[in-house]
């Protein structure tokens, strides 16, 4: 039988126990784990910036272990919403590989650039000479990143949405509003770039999506002036 919530828990534990729980819960999903006194300690003085009567919080305490024992319930509550999934993908993830795939279709034809060659193979001073940079250092790359970032931010996006789908979605857009988009159709080319992996109709929903975000802050922009 699946556990239940107890959703009292959330009335009786202040939000900033979850604030405070949820940086010491992701270290653990890392090769860098911290010990909870190391979050709790300038949490309670960033907290209490404003009140200057207020006693820094000291280690060991009575107070300390109260509000330790607070946080480990917050990060308990935590856990049972992700479902003991510590590691959440991002659209960050799948940009590489979408990248090379995308440039590798741009430039099939024996005219082209190319691409798709071995960066790291090319040696330090063919780099140097000729600029090359690696394709994450590119200004497409940027772009898209920035474009990810504005999209991680929006609350129905990155709730609603696959961490695959919104990265190639946010490629696809930066490439057609570079005009480097190729001549496949955006079903082909959805196909070829995820290995069919990310749903079309979750795709066309996110770039509607981008597209409304983009209009708006056009409309805000011109406001402005």
């Amino acid at each position: 039988m699946e556990a239940k919530l107890d959703l009292d828990a959330y009335v009786r534990i202040h939000i900033s126990a979850f604030f405070s729980g949820a940086p010491a819960h992701a270290s653990k999903g890392t090769e860098a784990p911290r010990r909870l006194r190391e979050f709790l300690l300038p949490a309670y003085r960033i907290l209490r910036a404003g009140r200057p009567s207020v006693q820094p919080l000291t280690f060991p305490s009575t107070l300390y272990d109260s509000l330790r024992a607070t946080i480990v319930q917050a990060e308990l509550i935590l856990l049972r919403i992700l479902k003991f999934e510590l590691r959440i993908p991002l659209p960050y993830e799948f940009l590489p590989r979408y990248l090379e795939r995308t440039v590798g279709e741009l430039n099939l034809s024996s005219n082209g650039w190319g691409g798709t060659e071995d960066y790291d193979g090319l040696g330090k001073e063919f780099q140097e000479e000729y600029k090359a940079v690696d394709l994450m250092d590119t200004g497409v790359s940027r772009a898209c990143r920035m474009k990810i970032l504005e999209a991680c931010a929006n609350a129905r996006l990155s709730n609603l949405f696959p961490a695959r789908a919104i990265a190639a979605a946010c490629l696809y857009q930066t490439l057609n509003e570079g005009g480097m988009q190729g001549t496949m159709d955006v079903r082909g080319w959805l196909r070829e770039v995820t290995n069919d992996r990310v749903d079309l109709d979750d795709f066309d929903e996110i770039l509607n999506e981008l597209k409304r975000v983009n209009d708006v802050e056009r409309s805000l922009r011109t406001q402005a002036k």
